[in-house]
């Protein structure tokens, strides 16, 4: 009886090992997302404790740096996801279908940006953005950020 279950306890684990294995991007997904939230959570206290506001922003900004490079990673492969299905989907129908959702697509593509180009003008005249920000009749300029080497060496990766 003990070879049996030990038989079917090597057989379960090997198949769950296969199992990983075959969706082992999920599953790194899945510790990554948990080990993010962990860091997260155990520097929490120790950067809301920093007092001096310079120090606070530059430990936030390496913090968020690596999501910050990760979000631009994904932005930089949606579009061209999106053209290389279009142009999947596209192949595989026949052209006089083709033809007409072409037609639909670029009318369609074309009138969305002309109604976002219209929208974007008429708000800009209207609510006029940084128009009350400006410091009236004032002789002191504003405060400038000191140079950060820090800064040029994480601008160079972005």
């Amino acid at each position: 009886m003990g070879r049996g279950t030990n038989g079917r306890f090597r057989s379960c684990c090997g198949a769950v090992l296969r199992r990983l294995r075959k969706d082992l991007l999920l599953v790194l997904l899945i510790v990554g997302v948990i080990i993010g939230f962990a860091v997260g959570a155990a520097v929490n206290e120790s950067v809301n404790a920093i007092k001096d506001p310079e120090k606070k922003a530059t430990a936030i900004m390496l913090i968020g740096f690596p999501g910050e490079l990760f979000m631009n990673m994904l932005k930089l492969l949606i579009l061209p996801l999106i053209v290389a299905s279009m142009i999947t989907a596209l192949a595989t129908l026949d052209s006089k279908a083709t033809g007409r959702i072409g037609r639909r697509t670029v009318i369609y593509y074309l009138g969305t940006m002309l109604m976002a180009v219209l929208l974007g003008i008429v708000l800009v005249v209207a609510i006029r953005p940084g128009e009350r920000s400006r410091p009236e009749d004032s002789e002191e300029p504003p405060p400038t950020r000191p140079y950060r080497g820090l800064d040029s060496l994480l601008d160079l990766l972005r």
